[in-house]
């Protein structure tokens, strides 16, 4: 009776309308999970990451049973794929706070890093990262698993570095190219989402390891039973004096995604215009390009939406506007929510069992890849974030290995006033590491094309040597002055 009013079809629309509810009933169970229990509660997961994998679970065990997918799998790809970049919208039409922020620690005087140096270290681990990832598949390629592309281990550096979101677009990418076709339609995209679900794993369980370790080095005691707090960098008022009002003729919220939705209308009018001009143009090369525009439209939609904040701001001061529209609020709770919706349809996502020969790569990558990011950050921290090297540390592996969020996790969990600059630290470089990064996305979309290897390789490991010199400066310096 059920069947003849909803269509379980996978293109259907109302089985894509359950599977959004599914996901959001997913993230509600979590959230309960890790308020309730203690394990949960000290895992120090994201709530959004113990619904993916619950929500993997539970579909993974319902196929075995029943043959029965009970989740839209284009619904899924839909909701990974474009809230990334609804939610850098968001934050990129946000106003920055107009406050500057004191870092006043007892006797110790704090010495800020510039953005240009957080952003380096970042990029620096992904470039690392990419390298044991190609390293691996290239030796794989070789012996056990001649079918496997050899370019496709620097999708280590996505899975790990930038989180599932960037997995799955740059997955979406060599899928049209058919880079991995052996493993399905849709293998790229899963060999991508299944190495962030293990990155998530270890920002998580090694992350409790080391935070114990910091906290017994540095003498704090832990309140694991307590909720900490929520992770923002400061407070700030839900209302300006010189914004729009909550209550007027449209709900102030309703702008706030009317200007998202509109930022992202440009954004794809403006690659599909790109698309229309490429392929008219007839070059190989160009109409080759047009799947790398549609995998990183998130960069794409961050450019919009500075042009459109930038213009918002020229309105205003000139008088044509006369209230500012973007809310700062409001803008963080849209692009929390598109993240935490993106990370679960991510992890639910991942075919177990499609993955076949690709567990070998996938275990071998993320298990040399986690190792080697603890090592080379706790060698290089130090260099670089000298009077809070254990905070920093803590951050940057959360996000080197999840994402930001891991970070901040991490982070508070011993310092938990966000007393240090560890927290700005991360944000302010992702920032700068957008603009650092962007040589390095296009590489590793051009990486698993036959004949590019060793060029790309070439490029990524001189691109690491001269972001680790570039780290290191100060030290070296340092040693010519003392020998002078």
């Amino acid at each position: 009776m059920v069947t003849n009013y909803i269509n379980f079809a996978n293109e259907s629309f109302s089985f894509g309308v359950i599977t959004v509810c599914a996901i959001c009933t997913l993230i509600l169970l979590a959230n309960i999970l890790r308020r309730k229990i203690p394990f949960f509660r000290r895992s120090l997961m994201p709530t959004a990451v113990i619904a993916g994998l619950m929500g993997l679970i539970i579909k993974e065990v319902i196929l075995a049973v029943f043959d029965f997918n009970i989740f839209n799998t284009v619904t899924l790809n839909a909701l990974v794929y474009h809230m990334l970049p609804i939610g850098f919208i968001a934050l990129c039409l946000r106003e920055k706070d107009n406050y500057t922020k004191e870092f006043n620690r007892s006797k110790v005087k704090i010495e800020r890093v510039a953005a240009a140096k957080s952003g380096s270290l970042i990029i620096s681990c992904y470039l690392l990262q990419g390298i044991i990832g190609i390293l691996v598949t290239v030796s794989l390629g070789l012996t056990f698993i001649p079918e496997l592309n050899k370019g496709t281990g620097i999708m280590l550096a996505l899975g790990y570095g930038q989180g599932p979101q960037q997995a799955n677009s740059t997955g979406y990418i060599w899928d049209m190219a058919k880079h991995m076709a052996p493993w399905g339609e849709y293998g790229a995209r899963n060999f991508g989402l299944t190495i962030a679900a293990f990155g998530f794993l270890w920002a998580s369980i090694p992350g409790i390891i080391l935070v114990n370790w910091v906290a017994r080095k540095k003498g704090i005691a832990r309140k694991k039973d307590e909720f900490q707090k929520t992770g923002e960098l400061s407070s700030y008022a839900i209302e300006e004096p010189d914004e729009v009002p909550l209550s007027e003729s449209i709900d102030k919220f309703s702008l706030q995604i009317c200007m998202v939705g509109g930022v992202y209308l440009i954004t794809i009018g403006f690659i599909i215009g790109i698309e229309i001009l490429f392929r008219a143009s007839g070059i190989p090369f160009l109409i080759d390009l047009v799947p790398t525009f549609w995998g990183f439209a998130f960069m794409l939609a961050a450019l919009m939406a500075l042009c459109v904040k930038m213009i918002l701001r020229r309105l205003v001061k000139s008088g044509i506007m006369h209230r500012k529209y973007p809310n700062k609020y409001m803008m963080n709770r849209i692009s929390g929510a598109a993240f935490d919706l993106s990370i679960t349809a991510a992890l639910v996502l991942v075919s177990v069992t499609t993955l076949g020969t690709l567990w070998i790569p996938v275990l071998v990558m993320t298990t040399i890849g986690g190792l080697a990011t603890g090592f080379y950050l706790y060698f290089i921290i130090p260099i670089i974030y000298k009077t809070y090297k254990d905070e920093a540390f803590l951050a940057f592996y959360g996000m080197e290995t999840g994402t930001i969020a891991n970070g901040m996790i991490l982070l508070r969990e011993i310092d938990s006033d966000f007393l240090t600059p560890a927290g700005d630290d991360l944000v302010i470089g992702s920032s700068a590491a957008i603009i650092l990064g962007f040589p390095l996305l296009l590489l590793i979309a051009q990486a698993p094309r036959p004949g590019n290897l060793w060029w790309v390789t070439l490029a990524i490991v001189l691109y690491f040597i001269v972001l680790v010199f570039y780290l290191l400066s100060s030290l070296i310096k340092k040693k010519k002055q003392a020998k002078q």
